[in-house]
């Protein structure tokens, strides 16, 4: 088995075995933790936010909109076009309802698909990343591909139940990280970002 896939393997067990309830406590940490980082990020108005499939245990990244909407951010979700191995942008508010897709990512209802354009700055799934900001995904390149289709100046922020990694792996095609945000600090690792 190549390297990633031991690490995704293992990243996937630690968290599964954290349960429900820590997941819970540190997604509600990693949302606090992420207000903090984007009261430092002056410019950033316009947010890109990936939505928790739960049977991968991911973060649960619904808990911090209410606080993003009322802090007067402009939040945006995506759809996943499989056929064309994209993510489409889609606006989000307070009044959105969200159905899961085949994949049991929340998405909404209604979509109102808008351009990347105005995108600020993207929060990132992730099942690890090292103190490089190499991060360790899903393995099928959508995030990737999508940093491509941005604006060179937004910035890409993890989001991670777990500390760094010693280190992740490296492809030509992987994306790093601007910064990560973890229940109990956000590490930078472009320094041209302010802290």
């Amino acid at each position: 088995m190549e390297a990633k896939e031991i690490l995704r393997k293992q990243f996937r067990e630690d968290r599964k075995a954290l349960g429900e309830t820590e997941r819970r406590i540190r997604s509600e940490k990693i949302a606090s933790q992420s207000l903090l980082f984007l009261k430092a990020q002056k410019g950033v108005r316009h947010i890109h936010l990936f939505f928790p499939i739960k049977k991968l245990y991911e973060i649960d990244t619904l808990v911090v909109l209410p606080s993003l909407f009322d802090a007067g951010y402009q939040v945006y979700g995506s759809v996943t076009d499989r056929r064309a191995r994209t993510l489409r942008t889609v606006k989000i508010n307070k009044e959105t309802v969200f159905i899961e897709d085949l994949m049991g990512i929340p998405v909404p209802e209604d979509p109102v698909y808008v351009s990347n354009e105005c995108i600020d700055l993207v929060f990132v799934p992730l099942l690890g990343v090292d103190a490089k900001g190499n991060r360790l995904g899903y393995g099928m390149g959508f995030y990737d591909r999508f940093f491509g289709e941005l604006r060179p100046e937004v910035l890409k922020v993890g989001l991670s139940f777990f500390r760094e990694a010693k280190s992740i792996p490296v492809a030509k095609h992987d994306v790093p990280l601007d910064a990560c945000v973890f229940p109990d600090k956000n590490v930078i690792f472009n320094r041209t970002i302010v802290k």
